[in-house]
């Protein structure tokens, strides 16, 4: 005879609940509430649908589900964190919960709300600092759920922390810049950003070994790491001031910003100015294709999770852990010697 497949329907009429309901049940996102999920999960274990996790679920209490918060999936560096977090998590049997949050204190206090209701049993972060982070990021810990800090702020008290050493990174893109002559270097970083400022520390150590001092007037500040503040900002500067002969974007996104900018004031990279940008997702494919700081963006990813599933599955015994991963330079047509003048 054969064996009739087992759908979500058969499930969700067996449970007596909706089919929408079902699948929140058994995929573990959004609001169901414990005795509904309970009824579902025994519908599904009755009738074998999906039954290894669902019996492996019903005999543990457990849900085999992670969260992740990032500012935005349609940034590519974090879209690689994610894929890092997800291809370790899918490869030990859980499942990955991601939000977006815009760094915003309401959507970030929701989606907290909403891992604690599906019952995560970790999270990690990549955001930056807002109150609601550091509030919610302290409450899941003290419930016994632990959280992983990914290229977040550093200001929240995370178990675990994973990031790439941004001021050994930038330090070797001044050098770099330094060694083939230039002096005159522009800077292009983000307000109140912590990163940033690590990153500006780097550019200072390679400034002062070479014995440029560091003008403080070369430095552009962006609202955000967006290509639209990387291009108001550079529009400005280069437009208002005697232009340098070398740039130092402080991420992939603002260093577009820049090559937009070159394009509309006929600047040409790098006859008329250098351009490094830190990240190095499709800078090889621009025109020109850019030097770049190569961070370990999936690699961070995966780290992270192998973090929080082994606080997951050993408990609280583990002390506080810090990775620090190493920065890449990557070198492309954008930089070359500056030009002598005379």
């Amino acid at each position: 005879m054969e064996r009739k497949i087992v759908t979500i329907k058969d499930v969700a009429r067996e449970a007596g609940v909706s089919v929408a309901t079902a699948s929140r049940a058994l995929g573990n996102y959004g609001y169901v509430s414990e005795e509904t999920r309970k009824k579902v999960l025994e519908a599904a274990a009755k009738l074998n649908y999906n039954h290894n996790l669902v019996a492996k679920s019903l005999r543990t209490r457990r849900t085999f589900t992670i969260g992740y918060l990032l500012p935005d999936i349609t940034n590519p560096f974090y879209a690689g964190i994610a894929r890092g977090i997800q291809d370790v998590a899918f490869a030990r049997g859980y499942s990955v919960i991601l939000c977006n949050n815009d760094n915003d204190i309401t959507k970030t206090e929701r989606f907290f709300k909403m891992f604690l209701r599906s019952r995560v049993e970790g999270i990690i972060y990549s955001t930056p600092y807002n109150e609601a982070l550091r509030e919610m990021v302290e409450r899941a810990i003290e419930s016994g759920i632990p959280v992983v800090n990914c290229y977040g702020s550093t200001r929240v008290p995370a178990l675990d922390v994973v990031w790439s050493d941004a001021s050994s990174g930038c330090y070797k893109a001044m050098r770099y810049l330094l060694e083939l002559g230039h002096r005159e270097i522009a800077i292009l970083k983000v307000k109140e950003s912590g990163v940033s400022k690590r990153r500006l520390d780097g550019c200072r150590k390679a400034l002062e070994e070479f014995g440029v001092p560091f003008n403080p007037s070369l430095v552009i500040e962006a609202s955000d790491y967006s290509q639209k503040s990387g291009y108001l900002s550079a529009k400005i500067f280069l437009r208002d001031r005697k232009k340098p002969s070398a740039l130092l974007g402080f991420n992939e996104q603002l260093s577009i910003g820049v090559l937009r900018v070159a394009k509309e004031e006929g600047i040409r990279i790098p006859d008329d100015l250098s351009l490094i940008a830190v990240d190095d997702i499709i800078a090889g494919v621009l025109e020109p294709p850019l030097t770049a700081i190569a961070i370990p963006k999936h690699e961070a990813g995966e780290i992270a999770a192998s973090l929080l599933l082994e606080r997951i599955e050993r408990g609280d015994k583990i002390p506080p852990r810090q990775i620090v991963l190493e920065e890449q330079l990557v070198l492309r047509s954008s930089t070359q010697a500056p030009k002598r003048e005379g």
